[in-house]
Parts: C-alpha cells; structure tokens; sequence
C-alpha cells in the first residue's frame, strides 16, 4: 500500500506490503530510500558492503540505507515471508544522523512475530475517521525502527552458554542434546527454549541446519558420500541420505551433479 502524501515536511513512507514465499534478492541492489524489512518466516542470510554478514531467521529486521550495496534472502531450501517499508525523508536522515538508524547495526529481531507483524500491517492503515497522515504512518515506523534498534545485533553479544552450545551442537555430533543442555548448566527443556529465543530456532533444528551447509560445502569440495555421512556422525551413509534429501529436496549425489552455490561457512 502506498503511504500518505500530506504532512510530510518530516519525511514519509513510501510503500509497504507483503512478500509471501519469495526469494529475496537474488543478487545486489542499491537503494536510494531507506526500507524496513521484517522477516515473518524463513531462513537465509544479509550482506552489504561494509562487511556485514548475518543469519536471518523468523523475527529478524532489516534496516536497508540509502546508497548502500546489499543483499538478502532465503537459505538453500527454506521459505521466506517478509513485510517491509520503503521510507525517507528529514526524520529518518535525522535519525541516522544521530546513530539511531546505524548502518553498522543493519539487523536486529523482534519476536514473538504474532506480535509485531499486526504492528507492521497497521503502519500504512487510515487513523480515526479513515484519516491519513505521513507524520502518522512514520511515527508508527518510528516504534519500529527504535525496537528494532534495542535489538540490533552485535559480535559477542550472544550470552557464554549459548556460544558454548553452538561449539558442542557443531562439533560434538555423537553428543545428545539432553547432554548439550547439561553441559552449559541447564535442564533440556529450560536448554531448548532458551537456545530457542536466542537462535529463533530450536537446537535440533539449528544442529541439523549446519550439519546439512558442512555437508554441501564438502560434496562440493570432493569428499565422498561416505566420508561426510562419518565425518558428520551419521551411523551410515543411507541416514546422511535421506537427511540430506529432507533439507534440499534433492539426494546428494543429485546435489554433487548439479553443483548448485552454497554460501561460506561462517564462524560462530
């Protein structure tokens, strides 16, 4: 929906809408408003120019800055929803101006995702009496914006067990996770919610993600079937298979032929 025009002396929104089951990018662009991306499910990466490289999942944001060179979008078989906001003007430049809107900090999150995708939907709805204000519409992306600052991710950040937990979940694949939650201290269940909100995944689900790149980065690099499915701890290479084929819809051998493009491993 295209935003209010009157009032806008301050800046306003442009656009916002919906993208359901899209593929995000597909390469770099360069903006010339700034836009604000909400992920509502899904899974994938942002990069820009400046270095940043960050894994998106559900609940995660997206500040997009003017001239900036950037790129998003799903990982190699998962979905991807999004909401955003194309916006600018005095205000938002304002903003940047004073570190609230920080092109270092690009991503953030905001969960639980029920809660604020209705605050997305609403940024661009008429006000009392069907009235519509650009000064409005941007306040409302103002709460935003400030929430997603808060938010907004920082190397190291991530609390010491859950660093110790991605270690183990990475690197130790004979190691239960039952023996992972207690090894940072905690019961499995109090593990598994925790890791939840901080990952916006589950472990399990976080293990067998990363398990699942390793393994196509190294069907890539020439290791046999075989020796993945021992090397990532998989009682043989019939399980790796059906695994393999559970994530990418495609058995290995299928993936090693077409040799599709599979982002760098990044360190944790």
């Amino acid at each position: 929906m295209r935003g209010a025009t009157d009032d806008a002396s301050l800046g306003r929104v442009f656009l916002s809408g919906a993208i359901p089951d899209g593929a995000g990018l597909g390469g770099t662009r360069v903006l010339g408003v700034y836009a604000f991306v909400y992920l509502v499910s899904g899974a994938g990466r942002y990069r820009d120019e400046r270095g940043a490289d960050h894994r998106l999942v559900g609940g995660s944001t997206i500040t997009v800055f003017p001239g900036l060179k950037h790129d998003y979008g799903p990982s190699p078989g998962e979905p991807w929803t999004e909401r955003y906001v194309l916006f600018d003007g005095a205000l938002p430049r304002m903003l940047e101006e004073r570190g609230i809107l920080d092109r270092s900090r690009p991503v953030g999150r905001l969960v639980p995702v029920e809660s604020w995708v209705p605050q997305m939907e609403s940024i661009t709805e008429p006000g009392a009496g069907g009235v519509r204000s650009a000064l409005m519409e941007l306040s409302r992306l103002q709460v935003l914006l400030s929430a997603a600052r808060m938010s907004a991710e920082r190397p190291g950040e991530h609390p010491s067990w859950f660093r110790e937990a991605c270690v183990l979940l990475r690197h130790e694949p004979a190691l239960s996770l039952d023996r992972v939650a207690g090894a940072v201290g905690m019961s499995y269940h109090r593990f598994r919610k925790a890791f939840t909100m901080v990952a916006g995944e589950p472990p399990g689900r976080w293990r067998t993600r990363h398990r699942m790149d390793d393994a196509a980065r190294m069907l890539q690099g020439g290791s046999t079937i075989r020796q993945i499915a021992l090397e990532l701890g998989f009682c043989d290479e019939y399980a790796f298979s059906r695994r393999f084929k559970e994530v990418f819809g495609v058995p290995p051998s299928t993936f090693r032929a077409e040799l599709p493009k599979v982002r760098p491993a990044v360190s944790e």
